[in-house]
């Protein structure tokens, strides 16, 4: 009976963390999906209804939501740039992290206290609190440590798709487009290729149909990626557009520089890679070229003593 406890208790556990999970990452394809409604004109922005059940996952999640409204304006805006760059988009994204961090907190810790109670070994006290202590810690820092890798795996996509955005953007600009409609462009072109850079420009382009600035739109697009190259070129448009400059010639320079910059991180890569390959050198390759060559040797040998 016990062990079926266990069982059901453990089911219950990653059913449970899956859940929460598939709410954080279903906010952000529900805001977009809601911005693009509004884009095409096909109908207004959908609210949830009353009996839906993320919403009412949401209303449990109240007093989360409480804490996190009663917070700084500093340290909520740093909480919203943090989840708007891993791709979260929605406002309840906030309330679902940390939410999911002291549930799972809770329930890894709880779990490991009944199988330390019901298991094969019982440790004494002290062990037994430094378990459940650091399944704690594990399920308290597991949801940020996905953030951060989302983050991370986000921003590698979007440095690699740039270099080509840049050259169609500037393609479109030569072409006689404007700017907000190169983007959209873009965006349009590469959402199969880089679904990350054509998630950012459409946002940009968004904003840009909202009647935003052009300045605010592309601070708020380097802010939500968050890497210094597109910082760089944002700030660039923006000098470009409050000096009245050519805006064609400066992407251009902009294009140049970052091939330039993508060949020197391969040409370090590759002068890198001597360094790298003497480590299975050493421990593999040599070792087995000696056992091939000795080998034969050794056995002739034997034979003649």
């Amino acid at each position: 009976m016990i062990d079926i406890l266990i069982y059901v208790g453990a089911l219950g556990t990653v059913l449970l963390v899956l859940f929460s999970f598939y709410l954080l990452v279903g906010a952000r394809d529900t805001a977009l999906d809601r911005l693009q409604t509004t884009e095409t004109g096909v109908g207004v922005t959908t609210s949830i209804r009353k009996d839906d059940p993320e919403n009412k996952i949401l209303k449990m999640l109240k007093p989360f939501q409480d804490k996190i409204a009663n917070d700084d304006e500093e340290t909520s805006s740093k909480r919203a740039n943090l989840m708007q760059t891993a791709g979260f988009y929605n406002p309840s994204a906030q309330t679902v992290f940390y939410a999911s961090r002291l549930t799972l907190s809770i329930i890894l810790a709880s779990a490991t206290a009944a199988f330390l109670v019901v298991g094969p070994f019982t440790p004494d006290a002290a062990k037994s609190i430094a378990f459940v202590t650091v399944a704690a810690a594990i399920g308290y820092f597991f949801p940020l440590l996905y953030i951060i890798s989302r983050i991370q795996e986000r921003k590698l996509k979007f440095s690699e798709g740039l270099p080509d955005a840049m050259d169609m953007l500037l393609i479109c600009l030569e072409s006689g487009l404007s700017f907000p409609a190169a983007m959209k462009n873009v965006a349009r072109e590469l959402r199969d290729v880089h679904p990350v850079v054509s998630e950012q420009f459409e946002i940009a382009t968004l904003e840009f149909q909202a009647g935003r600035k052009r300045s605010e739109a592309l601070k708020n697009l380097a802010i939500r990626v968050d890497l210094p190259e597109v910082t760089s070129i944002t700030t660039m448009i923006i000098q470009s557009d409050q000096l009245g400059t050519s805006l064609t010639r400066a992407l251009k320079a902009a294009a140049d520089d970052m091939r330039r910059d993508r060949m020197l991180k391969a040409e370090e890569k590759a002068n890198a890679l001597p360094a790298k390959m003497s480590v299975p050198l050493v421990l593999f390759i040599f070792p087995t070229l000696f056992c091939i060559i000795m080998v034969p040797v050794i056995v002739k040998i034997m034979r003649v003593l």
